[in-house]
This record gives structure tokens, sequence and C-alpha cells, in this order.
């Protein structure tokens, strides 16, 4: 049995676990996709912030660049297959190719099923499976010319478990789970490795509303959260970062739960 070398540069005496390759990262402008930014950032990685929010998105960029990383921005609507062709071509003509895809987009509505806008169910599959399918169907070529790289989807418990009124949210991310057990499956064989994570609640723009409402709060606290506490972005980007590193190199087709214990019950 071969043992996997585990390759890692150093700067200043520390490890940097990414250093030279690239990284696209979805959603990248706040919440989950913002930490990963920073934290992929800290372990010495390129990193291409996109998002919906232009603004948003640059000043990400333009943090890392002030803390002497690398990083570029581009606004884009991953449900629209142009904006996502172009994110890769972008990434891969300014960096040189892509090796990690970081997919966070996602768009939901709290509506039951019989009083679910079409429109609305629309736009949640657009953009929380949609996005995701095109993400990966442009990122895999570049990855192909590198001779690999790992995909990273952010799913959700929400594809495991059902939420009250979310009827499009989790067949969506139900849909990642399996999509990312496909392309795991078929590009394997290209040292491409496809894995999903899937946080439970965690402390972003999304939650804000009910993590700071008392009642809510204690009410999360006490059903889903083993150690009591909500999840942070931190957390989420720890996992991602093991699974964007050569640490991860016999992880593939796995769902990474991120979730205090939730789906344990």
């Amino acid at each position: 049995m071969q043992k996997s070398d585990v390759s890692v540069a150093s700067k200043g005496g520390e490890w940097m676990r990414l250093q030279g390759k690239t990284a696209i990262v979805t959603g990248g402008a706040s919440g989950i996709g913002k930490a990963g930014c920073l934290a992929f950032a800290a372990e010495g990685a390129s990193v291409m912030v996109v998002d919906v929010n232009r603004d948003g998105g640059e000043q990400v960029a333009a943090q890392i660049r002030r803390d002497g990383g690398s990083a570029l921005s581009i606004a884009a609507d991953i449900s629209k297959e142009e904006d996502v062709r172009n994110m890769v071509r972008a990434t891969a003509g300014h960096f040189g190719g892509v090796d990690v895809l970081f997919q966070n987009a996602a768009w939901y509505t709290v509506v039951p099923a019989d009083r679910l806008e079409l429109s609305d169910w629309q736009r949640t599959i657009d953009v929380t499976l949609t996005g995701p399918f095109l993400c990966c169907k442009h990122v895999i070529p570049a990855m192909q010319s590198r001779g690999g790289g790992s995909i990273i989807l952010t799913s959700s418990v929400g594809g495991s478990v059902a939420f009250p009124a979310h009827p499009a949210y989790n067949a969506a991310k139900g849909g990642v789970n399996l999509l990312m057990k496909n392309l795991a499956l078929d590009y394997g064989p290209d040292q491409i490795r496809v894995n999903c994570i899937s946080p439970g609640i965690i402390e972003t723009p999304l939650t804000e509303r009910a993590v700071r409402d008392p009642i809510k709060y204690d009410d999360y606290i006490n059903r889903w959260c083993f150690t009591r506490r909500i999840g942070t972005p931190q957390d989420v980007a720890a996992a991602a970062l093991f699974l964007a590193s050569d640490e991860s190199s016999f992880v593939t087709g796995s769902v990474m739960y991120v979730d205090n214990g939730w789906t344990a019950r």
C-alpha cells in the first residue's frame, strides 16, 4: 500500500495548506462563502470571489489583498450559464487554472407547497441546484487540464431531512447531494474529488433574524445543537479547507455534516 504524500508549503514558519492552488468561491461576499475566501487565502490560495453582489465581492477580495493574499472578484449569477462560463474563463485566464471550487450560492423562500408560486419554486431550483450543476460543468474541464482538483458543494441538513414549508429548498439540496455523488463517480478517474458539506444552523445573513430572536434561538439550541451553540461560518470554512487541501486526497463522494449533531437524532 502506498502512503499519500501531503504537500504543504511554509511561509514564515507556518504551514500553507493551499499554497499554489487557485480557488473559485461562489457566494463569496458574505456568510459561509466569505469565511471560505478568507480561510483559503490565509492558507496560500489565490481566490476568485464570486457573488451577485459586485461591491460585496470586491470588498472581500480587497481585504484579502490588504492582508498580503492574492484575490480578484467577479459578479456572476450562477443560474446563468454565460455568467458561469465567464467566471471560469476569467479565473483560469488570470491565475493560470482552477484547482478548487467551493460553491455556496443559494436562494430559497419559506412557503408550503400549496401556496408556493411557481416562479419562487423555479428560482430556488435555478440558483440552488442548477447553479451548482453549471459551476461544475464549466470548472471540470479546467480541472482536467490541471490533472485534478477538488469540488466542494455546500448542501444542507435540508438535503437529508425535511424542513416545514421548504419544499423547493429540500428538493434542491437533496438534488445537490446526488449530483455530488454522480460527479464523484464520473470524474474520479480524472483525479477530481467531489464532496458536499451539509451545515446545520449557521449564523449568517440568511439566518440572522431567527438567531436574534431569543425564543427561536433557544428553540434551535435545545432541539438541534448537541453542544448548545449555533454554528459560525468559520466552522464550515474549516471543513471546506480540509476538503480543498491534499489532506483529504482519499475523500470523495461524501457528505460532511457540520451540524452539531442535528442529523444524529
